[in-house]
């Protein structure tokens, strides 16, 4: 699987919307993108003060438009289903990068994401996948603060505990999936949802890559007796059958997995 970045930037004068696809100018961009694979997808809208992270998207298939100014198009699946796009603090998020090898003089930020071509330049490594993938799981099941516009249109709710949660279960995992043993794209996973009153605890919480995320969300993964319990279903993936009754990682500090 590869991520890709897009950018839907102030040449648009409307929101990103997903269920249009994304489109690019130049076939052999699109040319590299297979079905499965995500796309990250940035807006910053002409007079707008905010970059935005629309969210995470499957691609799920690759189609051509000649009517349109894009015309080599990406069909997409909504993964993050945010309530509303997330504000992205440039500087701050800057920091989190790899320094960029561009020689603009503009922010690490910028020379990133916002130079000519950057939309689906190339696949993107993992420490960026790392870095918004980190913005959108500290978005999950808000509760606690909210960060509003100055025009009051748009309200991106986060949890002020999110950010230490996921630090400090990443560190008792060693940055790496529980499962997987890998380090991309992987995300701090309560183990009873916050919604069951589940802690922002080091104990609460298990790494996990993103896919497996979602298996553990939706019931299709378990554990049991230190194993990993995959659904009916789940087995039948050639991705994860594999893993069915293997044994997970080892974290540093011991967390509790009976109740999944």
């Amino acid at each position: 699987m590869q991520y890709f970045y897009a950018y839907h930037g102030p040449k648009n004068t409307k929101n990103f919307d997903y269920s249009n696809g994304y489109g690019v100018g130049q076939a052999w961009k699109i040319s590299q993108a297979n079905a499965g694979d995500r796309l990250f997808v940035i807006q910053k809208l002409s007079g707008d003060p905010d970059f935005l992270l629309c969210g995470l998207f499957e691609i799920v298939g690759t189609y051509e438009d000649h009517d349109s100014v894009y015309p080599y198009r990406v069909k997409l699946k909504n993964l993050s289903n945010l309530d509303a796009f997330l504000p992205m603090d440039e500087s701050i998020i800057g920091e989190q990068l790899p320094q960029s090898d561009r020689n603009e003089p503009w922010t690490n930020f910028k020379r990133h994401f916002c130079h000519q071509g950057a939309s689906f330049k190339a696949p993107l490594s993992e420490k960026i996948v790392s870095v918004l993938n980190q913005q959108i799981s500290m978005s999950d099941d808000p509760i606690e603060a909210t960060i509003r516009r100055e025009d009051g249109l748009r309200m991106a709710p986060f949890r002020r505990d999110q950010g230490r949660f996921h630090k400090e279960v990443m560190a008792n995992w060693d940055g790496k999936c529980a499962i997987t043993g890998s380090s991309l794209a992987v995300e701090a996973c309560h183990i009873i949802s916050h919604a069951d009153r589940g802690l922002p605890s080091v104990e609460n919480g298990i790494a996990l890559a993103a896919d497996f995320h979602n298996l553990f969300d939706s019931d299709h993964l378990s554990f049991r007796n230190n194993r990993i319990i995959l659904s009916e279903s789940a087995r039948l993936e050639p991705r994860y059958k594999d893993f069915h009754e293997a044994e997970l990682r080892t974290p540093l500090k011991p967390v509790n997995l009976s109740v999944k």
